[in-house]
């Protein structure tokens, strides 16, 4: 008898637990993979001019119809905030693998140039904690920025760990760069989750500024699609080719003029045949625009591969002479998971310094991913395989530009610099 009431006690305690646990459990699953109705996901990009405009997207749940973001200006004296305005966002609906939500966007114009702004988004008494952001100065002040090479992991905290270490030991960075291959597979949502949570911290600080990779055009199944995922999470300029808007793209900060290019070509010749040729006549309009001191491309796939078995692309006979005629300073890739540095390259020789020729920049790795078949190629002047994670910073002066590369403990495995005279 005694044993028959504590088997049913047992039984109703255990019962007790588990409804109590139910409800927390469908939270967390559905504040993870399905939205959440507080604001989340919180990414600040640019689509128009860094001085004056900040774009901020963020995710709820499928529901939410209506979103705002609250914004003012940071003052050091008088009450908090200050003097706050409300912009409507705009809404896109979206069904992923992890079920559908929406997607809130606002791009803030009329902003005053080198201002911090205090924000927050959200609506009716769901509003997320304030954060800040701060617009390119007007003037051309020194400035630096992030590199980080191929961040596709099973687990994203290698990445998380190293854009927090990047932004502890370099806190007034004005943004970050992503050379492609964010995630593994782009058209899975979940990885998405894992990267941008991992992010936080930094990204609804400044700005992140991505190129397209081939494993943002993957599928579940393997297979090649657009990437929507990608381009729905990240508001980026839409002044590239017409095939290509939110692929390839130019923005300015400060004295460097940055060129983000669509190195898909395998990808992107499933949709549009004429890619290629279309994007060439675009960058080469673009570089001849432009009047700024310093030139910055940034690919996904390395035009001077170090894989031991590679073969050049189209892309190569492309790009190549377009930036050799343009004197492109840097140009910044990834992909191969290794860090590596060309002596400054001109019509695919060496040339004596970086005044005649551009030096070619592979940038590691900030994920777990590695090729294992990697070498030092003809004209690097520095290659490093180790298998570590791996970040870029670069700081922009008046007549120099420094990059220094430092791996997963802080040390520096790499320490260079290009002077330029006044133009």
């Amino acid at each position: 008898m005694l044993k028959k009431i504590f088997l049913r006690s047992l039984w109703i305690m255990t019962l007790v637990i588990v409804i109590m646990i139910v409800p927390s459990v469908r939270f967390l699953f559905s504040a993870t993979s399905l939205g959440s109705a507080v604001p989340d996901l919180i990414t600040l990009t640019w689509r128009d001019d860094p001085q004056t405009t900040q774009a901020i997207t963020w995710r709820m749940d499928k529901d939410a119809k209506d979103g705002f973001i609250e914004y003012g200006e940071r003052f050091t004296t008088g009450p908090f905030p200050y003097d706050t305005r409300t912009v409507t966002s705009t809404v896109e609906e979206l069904s992923t693998n992890a079920g559908d939500m929406s997607i809130h966007s606002v791009n803030l114009t009329g902003l005053k140039p080198g201002t911090c702004y205090y924000y927050r988004v959200g609506y009716g008494n769901i509003w997320t904690e304030w954060y800040e952001f701060t617009t390119a100065p007007k003037s051309s002040s020194a400035f630096a920025f992030f590199i980080f090479g191929d961040s596709q992991s099973v687990d994203y905290s290698t990445w998380g760990a190293t854009l927090h270490q990047a932004f502890q030991n370099n806190s007034k960075a004005a943004f970050f760069i992503n050379t492609g291959d964010l995630v593994a597979v782009g058209q899975d949502f979940m990885q998405w989750n894992a990267w941008l949570e991992a992010a936080k911290g930094v990204i609804d600080t400044i700005p992140a500024m991505p190129v397209l990779g081939n494993h943002e055009t993957y599928t579940k199944d393997k297979k090649i699609s657009q990437p929507l995922l990608y381009q729905t999470l990240f508001k980026l300029p839409s002044n590239g080719p017409e095939h290509l808007k939110g692929k390839a793209y130019s923005f300015d900060y400060g004295e460097v003029h940055f060129v983000m290019l669509d190195s898909q070509m395998n990808e992107e010749c499933c949709s549009f045949s004429d890619v290629l040729r279309e994007e060439k006549a675009w960058l080469e309009r673009d570089l001849q625009n432009t009047n700024k001191k310093w030139k910055v491309a940034v690919f996904h796939q390395p035009i001077y591969s170090n894989q031991a078995h590679a073969i050049d692309d189209d892309s190569k006979s492309v790009f190549v002479p377009i930036i050799d005629r343009h004197h492109v300073d840097i140009a910044f890739s990834g992909h191969e998971q290794v860090y590596a540095r060309t002596y400054p390259l001109y019509n695919n020789e060496k040339v004596d310094g970086a005044s005649q020729g551009t030096i070619y920049v592979t940038a590691g790795k900030s994920g777990t991913k590695a090729y294992q078949n990697s070498k030092a190629k003809p004209g690097d002047e520095v290659y490093n395989p180790l298998d570590e994670p791996i970040y870029l910073t670069v700081e922009v002066k008046h007549s120099s530009m420094e990059v220094k590369a430092f791996n997963g403990q802080g040390s520096v495995i790499d320490d260079w610099r290009i002077e330029k005279l006044s133009e």
